[in-house]
Order: C-alpha cells, then sequence, then structure tokens
C-alpha cells in the first residue's frame, strides 16, 4: 500500500505496469541463461574431459590445470564438509554430465557449494576401471550464470520499460485528472467552468474517458441552465409580487378605522409583510449566485456596519475583529447579508451573548466566525440545514422561510471558501473560511 500522500491513480499503474514487465523480463532473461548454459554445457564438458581423467588417473597431483576453470580441478578424499546442494537435476547439470558419460566418465553425484566467493560444483567420478574420485572446480560455465553485461542490459531494458509505461499511464491518467480539476471546481465555485479541453492528450485518450467528459459537460451545463431558469422565475415572481402586495398594503392602510375593521386591517397589513419580507428572501437568494463579484470589500467595516444594525448591547452582541481585513473580488453588500444572516440566525435559534470573530486564517485567508449559547446542531445534523427552504425542528415555529443558511452557503462557495460548524465547549459556532484573493 503507498502513503497516501504519494498514493493516485498514476503512480499504480506506473508501479503495476513496470512490476509485471519487469517479472516477465527477469523470468525471460533466467530462462535464456539456463537454455544457454544447456546450450554450452556438453561443448565445456568434452574440454574438461581429458583433465578429468589425468586427474582422476593421477592420485598424486590434488590439481589439474583445466580450461574454463578458475583455480583448475581439484582432487578430494570426500565430499565437501560444508552445506552443499544436490544439483544434479539442474537441466545444464544434466547435459554436462551425459555428455561425460558418452566420452567414458561416469558421474553418479553432483553438489553445490559456496566457496571463496563462487559457486563451486563437486563431482563424484569414476573411470571403467577406477574407484570414484570427488572433484570439485568453480565451473560457473556449467551453472546457470548472470553476467555483468546481462545486469546492465537489464536495467537498460527496465529503464525503457518504465519511461514506456509513464507514457502510457499518464495517457490514461492525464485526461481523469482534469476531469478532476473541473469537477472540484465546479463542486467549489457553483459555477460551470469553460467547456473542458483534453488537449493535448486528448487523441490518445481511451473513448470511455471522452465519453465520461461529455457526459459530465452535458450535466453540467443542464444543470447550469436549470439553476439559470430557476434564479429568474424566483426573482421574476418576487419582483412582480411586491407591487400587488404594495398597492394590498396601501388599500388597508386608506380604509376608514371603525372597531369593526381594525381586526381585518390589521391581519391584511400582517400578511402583507410577511409575503413582502418573502419576496425580499427570494430576491436575496437570487443575488447571491448572480451579482457580480468586482469589488475590493473590507470585511471589518462590513462586520461593524452589520452588528451596528441590530441595535444589541455589547452583553448580546458583540464583534472582535482587527482594524482592517480586505476581500478581493467580493460585493460588499453580499458580504453584509452573509454576516447578517449569520448573526440572525444566531439571535432566533441560539442563545445570548452572540459574539463575532474576524481574524486571519493562514497568510491567505480570513476567518468568519459567529458563536452562540445555545445547543448547537445534532450530529452530522447541519448537512441539509444548507439547503434551500430546509428548516430545523427546533425552528418550526418561529419565523423564517429557511433561506438564509442556504444563502450563506451559496455566498461563501461563490467566494471560494468553506462553511462549517463546530462545537467549542458550551458554544456552538458556525465558521466560514474565505480567501483573501482568487
Amino acid at each position: 500500500m503507498l502513503p497516501e500522500r504519494i498514493d493516485s491513480l498514476f503512480l499504480r499503474l506506473l508501479l503495476a505496469q513496470v512490476l509485471l514487465l519487469g517479472s516477465f523480463v527477469l523470468v525471460f532473461g533466467g530462462l535464456l541463461v539456463v537454455e544457454r548454459n544447456q546450450v554450452l554445457a556438453p561443448q565445456f564438458a568434452a574440454l574438461l574431459a581429458p583433465q578429468i581423467v589425468e586427474t582422476i588417473r593421477s592420485p598424486d597431483r590434488e590439481i589439474v590445470p583445466a580450461y574454463g576453470l578458475v583455480s583448475g580441478i581439484h582432487r578430494h578424499a570426500g565430499p565437501p564438509e560444508d552445506f552443499s546442494l544436490q544439483v544434479t537435476a539442474l537441466p545444464a547439470v544434466g547435459e554436462f554430465v551425459r555428455e561425460l558419460a558418452r566420452l567414458g566418465i561416469a558421474v553418479d553425484q553432483v553438489r553445490l557449494n559456496h566457496s571463496e566467493g563462487h559457486a563451486r560444483l563437486w563431482i563424484h567420478a569414476r573411470l571403467a576401471d577406477t574407484e570414484g574420485v570427488w572433484l570439485s572446480g568453480l565451473a560457473a560455465t556449467a551453472l546457470p550464470h548472470w553476467a555483468p553485461r546481462m545486469t546492465v542490459g537489464m536495467l537498460m531494458l527496465i529503464t525503457v520499460i518504465a519511461l514506456l509505461s509513464r507514457s502510457l499511464a499518464r495517457n490514461l491518467t492525464g485526461p481523469l485528472a482534469q476531469l478532476r480539476e473541473r469537477m472540484q471546481a465546479h463542486a467549489e465555485s457553483g459555477h460551470q467552468p469553460a467547456a473542458l479541453q483534453l488537449s493535448p492528450q486528448a487523441g490518445r485518450a481511451p473513448p470511455e474517458l471522452v465519453a465520461i467528459a461529455t457526459a459530465y459537460q452535458s450535466l453540467a451545463e443542464r444543470l447550469q441552465r436549470n439553476e439559470r431558469e430557476r434564479a429568474l422565475l424566483l426573482a421574476g415572481v418576487s419582483h412582480d409580487l411586491r407591487s400587488p402586495l404594495s398597492r394590498i398594503r396601501l388599500a388597508a392602510e386608506m380604509l376608514p378605522e371603525s372597531a369593526d375593521n381594525a381586526d381585518g386591517v390589521a391581519s391584511i397589513t400582517r400578511n402583507v409583510d410577511h409575503a413582502d419580507r418573502l419576496t425580499a428572501s427570494f430576491l436575496e437568494f437570487v443575488r447571491a449566485s448572480a451579482v457580480d463579484l468586482d469589488e475590493v470589500v473590507d470585511l471589518v467595516a462590513v462586520a461593524q456596519r452589520a452588528v451596528a444594525g441590530f441595535e444589541r448591547p455589547v452583553t448580546e452582541l458583540a464583534l472582535r475583529a482587527p482594524p482592517t481585513l480586505l476581500l478581493q473580488r467580493a460585493h460588499g453588500l453580499l458580504i453584509e447579508r452573509l454576516i447578517v444572516n449569520l448573526i440572525d440566525n444566531a439571535l432566533k435559534h441560539g442563545g445570548i451573548p452572540v459574539v463575532v470573530v474576524i481574524a486571519w486564517h493562514g497568510d491567505d485567508a480570513a476567518m468568519l466566525l459567529v458563536s452562540d449559547a445555545g445547543p448547537g446542531l445534532p450530529p452530522g445534523g447541519g448537512g441539509h440545514l444548507l439547503e434551500a427552504f430546509a428548516r430545523g425542528d427546533a425552528s418550526r415555529n418561529l419565523p423564517g422561510f429557511g433561506l438564509g443558511l442556504a444563502i450563506v452557503q451559496q455566498t461563501v462557495v461563490r467566494l471560494g471558501g468553506q462553511l462549517s460548524f463546530a462545537q467549542e465547549g458550551q458554544r456552538h459556532q458556525v465558521r466560514a473560511r474565505l480567501p483573501l484573493r482568487r
């Protein structure tokens, strides 16, 4: 398992290809060496046969020089005393033994041990008219042997395989990475980015990836179109309702005052005000997704105006902030509505005192924090409240339309920030992290 900080689909594909092809090359190279040794073993046996015969027939000579052996052929009184392996079944050794038998040298045991940093081959050989004798030599040619030049060649081949595997994996994961970045940008901004271009790898991208990118493009465009149509509908209905509501309120206020119609006039005015607030909330919701973000906004100054608008004593509503903190590419009214909605939500559904804190969050972001003394949200219960017209069970009997946090969420997303909820001790917190520059 790869460490999480470097784990990726590209790296997994690259490692899988390199390991697979590297294993294939190693197996193929090993088989090639074995086949080579099988071909060379009979020739090696023919070259050594005269020296083996001479060694067997010369009991007074412990070492006989021989072609291809580093230190000649050694004669021993018995088998190797240290650990040794029976290697008669090796293909090259079998060919070596059969060729010696054809030349009149019978070998009934072949062993292998490690001596002087090399593999030493031991054979128990005899002639037709002699007893068996133990002989040994550093006979690398008769054994599977990995030459240094093969190591160099193998390293070069693995390097070429790794480069080709990297190119193949990059062609596959490059379009996927572009698609992921596009989806992430769409999720963070809430707006449809420019059409996805898979260049320069689009021509080599698999058809399945091209189909996924095309399907996502179509889905994103359809969602964006639905959002525009919904915003236009809300804005149009809200705007068109305000004129009739104003006329109804004016007509009700112009009715003659009497004991008989006082309650009716008050009821009409109250319901008209309720409907007017609803249309105002619709317009704010639409504005949060449509207004241009082209201003430099002092977050502290906007928060001071928002807090002052509630006309609450500092024991109920307080602001803690640095002298100034500027946001680039923002909108003053949008930021003010964000702060007002958070404070209003805390005063309605939380408990006093409500504290608004503005602080630096690293070098590139500001943290807007609104805390209250209320019970807060149940664990995992805040996600659905960010949707339009969603309301918690505890707020069913309180005035409101379920758009406050939805406007907050939409504003934070448009500003490229993140909204989160937390519980610190006995206080519930809503945190909005806002980047200073985008």
